[in-house]
């Protein structure tokens, strides 16, 4: 089968009722163990469950269930990622997986720069914040009242229009995270990147 567009729900902390519905709209839906929990929560129904169990509150008997050993090298997260890729997909949202464990979180945000080198467009939302890769390009920020944040993941040049706090150019390391904090003030911020960053927006 081949999809195109994938939603993975993980675990982890997700604030359910500031995702929007329309993102699993014409999306192949997979959860990770423990993001069956939250996909009930969510008011969805997977399309297959995949994962070691160890975590889930109770395996259905509805869904199906890809399930493997627990002493594994991936994170569940990172299987349906690949799982997902091999169904061919263009686009992957992942849903939850915020918060609580600082490695599990931390490896679903780097694994946004695995799927891009993939050729994967992909972000994640937890509720609170939304986060994608950004490789030299240009996007596109609505203005939702939040606030948005870049950190560069090498060193990397920024330009931020339409914002509180326009950038022009600016040289972002690393080591030093300033970039934070930003607003939208137009009905759109354009940032350009020359570099590899995160961008991340959050609810007010």
């Amino acid at each position: 089968m081949s999809c195109k567009k994938i939603v993975i729900i993980c675990g982890g902390e997700c604030r359910c009722e500031n995702i929007s519905k329309e993102i699993f709209e014409n999306a192949f839906v997979i959860a990770a163990d423990s993001g069956y929990d939250t996909a009930k929560k969510l008011g969805v129904t997977p399309d297959l469950l995949v994962g070691d169990m160890d975590s889930i509150g109770q395996v259905p008997d509805d869904v199906p269930v890809h399930r493997v050993k627990a002493e594994k090298d991936d994170t569940d997260t990172m299987l349906a990622a690949d799982i997902a890729c091999d169904m061919g997909a263009e686009e992957i949202e992942i849903v939850g997986g915020g918060g609580g464990r600082a490695d599990h979180f931390l490896s679903n945000i780097f694994l946004l720069e695995s799927l891009a080198e993939r050729g994967v467009k992909a972000a994640l939302h937890d509720g609170i914040n939304s986060i994608r890769f950004v490789s030299d390009s240009t996007v596109r920020l609505a203005n939702k009242g939040g606030y948005f944040g870049i950190l560069a993941l090498e060193d990397s040049m920024v330009t931020a229009e339409g914002c509180k706090y326009p950038l022009r150019d600016a040289p972002l390391k690393r080591s030093l995270p300033y970039a934070v904090s930003n607003e939208v003030t137009e009905e759109y911020a354009t940032v350009t990147v020359k570099g590899k960053v995160l961008i991340t927006e959050s609810v007010k």
